[in-house]
């Protein structure tokens, strides 16, 4: 028995030793829990994280932010502006392959913009200047606007969803308001549908066909190189299984653990945390701009002399490694941070909330409605905070309790507080939503056909479109304080501070890249 088993160990051995000699190596597989699960595949027909970490794995991008958020070019090779800069001239890299292993053409692209320009609000925006998209040949297209525009490239880099990935002619012809059905990409990763298992399973095998730019990665630009060869997104949603089952070995990185798991998570000898995305989260509280007290603007500032970020950050977050003030509209840290005309959140002074309150006209007998979702672990805390310092300065506030699927629907209503209407509402978004006053809806000034509670603001709505406008960083952080102090003056919505979370990996995972949003597979080394 012993004598078979050493001739069987010398066979295996053996084995592996010509596998090693004629250079063939194990595939490496990295084991990722996401923070949600993958139900939908189209990146134009959802707004959700899951869905952009799936985009960024299997499509490319024109244009790509590196992690000073400068745009950076991806699948473009050459660029020409007209000297009266409206006509911009792109030319793609050579090597662009989509994973049937068909050339990627100009063509390919202007339908990808196309698609886009219908579905995102910076797209629409840039639609509004837009005289013509024009193939010069396979790999060339233009571009041609009726004047000037200033936010070309950043829009070709957002990484707010929606973002413009490129796809196939064939299915960006897709309409799109319609799900598509083919997912060929020309990134790193292919999807590998045929083991996707909603709920349960999603796959990616490395695209060897790939060419990486020649440039280091840097966020979402620069050289994409898949250093893994499969990479499988296990759903699991109870944390304690997954904690067990990074510190076993089973998954090798976990997204969203709670704060709650860091000290265990840290104690742990063969894991490291890490924070990718030091934008992080902001929180907001909206106003119904429709309905007393806050139709009103001096009841909407005296909102801003009544909010300590302090308190709301401690009650969301609990950690103060992991959250900061922010007296800005725009998330601190970002080229557009401003503090211009917000001299309230860097002061609180709640006797003067109170004096405006009184100066708008109203009654503190009447209550106020605030919606709590209780079973959201951020907008409900962040309401508990808000009830208090209201009802701190005498305010009488009619809390509503439901759940967060309700107030959605609620937060829709137009009616009077006595009829099912409301007064205030918590929400929260991305960092990198409102890193502008473009890329979200959440800063519009566009009366009914804007945000929910309806902030209606001529200027506000002139202030977005000159941002987009002007060129350079110099002249549009010279607008963002113009619409920061208009914002404040109209009292559109109140920022409430900002915070990150981590993510929990194995010590053999490096090469984990800081992107300032979602996780990048690209860069990531998984040692044996």
């Amino acid at each position: 028995m012993l004598s078979r088993l050493n001739k069987t160990c010398r066979a295996l051995l053996a084995s592996a030793c010509l596998l090693a000699g004629l250079g063939v190596a194990e595939a490496t597989t990295l084991r990722f829990v996401p923070h949600a699960d993958l139900q939908a595949l189209d990146p134009m027909g959802s707004t959700a994280d899951i869905v952009k970490m799936h985009g960024f794995l299997i499509y490319d991008t024109l244009y790509s932010l590196d992690a000073n958020f400068v745009p950076q070019p991806q699948m473009v090779k050459d660029l020409k502006i007209s000297d009266d800069r409206k006509t911009y001239r792109f030319t793609l890299r050579d090597g662009l392959k989509w994973h049937d292993g068909k050339p990627v053409k100009a063509e390919d692209a202007t339908a990808s913009l196309k698609r886009w320009m219908a579905r995102d609000a910076a797209g629409q925006l840039m639609g509004r200047v837009l005289v013509e998209m024009k193939i010069v040949d396979d790999s060339t297209f233009e571009l041609v606007f009726k004047e000037p525009y200033g936010l070309v490239l950043e829009s070709l880099s957002k990484v707010a969803s929606n973002i413009p990935f490129i796809m196939p002619k064939r299915v960006a012809e897709t309409d799109p308001f319609k799900e598509i059905q083919d997912y060929t990409g020309s990134g790193p990763y292919r999807f590998v549908a045929k083991e996707w298992v909603p709920g349960n399973k999603v796959v990616y095998e490395k695209f060897d066909g790939y060419v990486p730019r020649s440039e280091p990665a840097s966020a979402f630009a620069g050289g994409k190189v898949a250093n893994v060869d499969r990479i499988e997104w296990l759903i699991i949603r109870d944390q304690q299984t997954a904690m067990a089952a990074l510190l076993s070995g089973e998954i090798d990185v976990w997204e969203n653990p709670s704060l709650d798991l860091l000290p265990v998570l840290q104690a742990a000898p063969n894991l490291a945390t890490q924070v990718i995305n030091k934008t992080g989260k902001q929180a907001q509280l909206y106003f119904n701009h429709t309905q007393p007290p806050f139709d009103n603007p001096k009841a909407r500032q005296a909102m801003f002399w009544l909010t300590k970020q302090q308190d709301y950050l401690q009650a969301i977050n609990g950690n103060p490694d992991f959250y900061r003030t922010c007296a800005s509209f725009f998330v601190c840290g970002t080229p557009m941070e401003t503090d211009a005309g917000l001299e309230a959140l860097k002061a609180p002074d709640p006797a003067k909330a109170k004096a405006l309150f009184k100066e708008a006209g109203w009654d503190f007998a009447k209550p106020i409605v605030v919606l709590d979702p209780t079973d959201e672990t951020t907008a409900h805390p962040a309401t508990v905070v808000t009830v208090q310092a209201m009802r701190d300065i005498g305010l009488k506030v009619d809390v509503q309790a439901m759940d967060w699927a309700t107030l959605l629907k609620r937060r829709n209503s137009k009616e009077p507080t006595s009829n099912g209407g409301w007064n205030i509402v918590h929400s929260y978004t991305g960092g990198q939503v409102v890193t502008t006053p473009v890329w979200s809806i959440a800063f519009s000034g566009a009366c009914e056909k804007g945000l929910f509670g309806w902030p209606c603001d001529q200027t506000i709505e002139d202030l977005r479109l000159k941002w987009a406008m002007v060129d350079g960083v110099e002249a549009k952080k010279a607008v963002a304080a113009e619409f920061s102090r208009r914002a404040f003056e109209t009292g559109h919505h109140v920022p409430l501070g900002q915070w990150t979370t981590y993510l929990a990996r194995s010590k053999k995972v490096t090469g984990l890249l800081e992107t300032q949003d979602v996780p990048a597979f690209w860069n990531i080394k998984k040692a044996d």
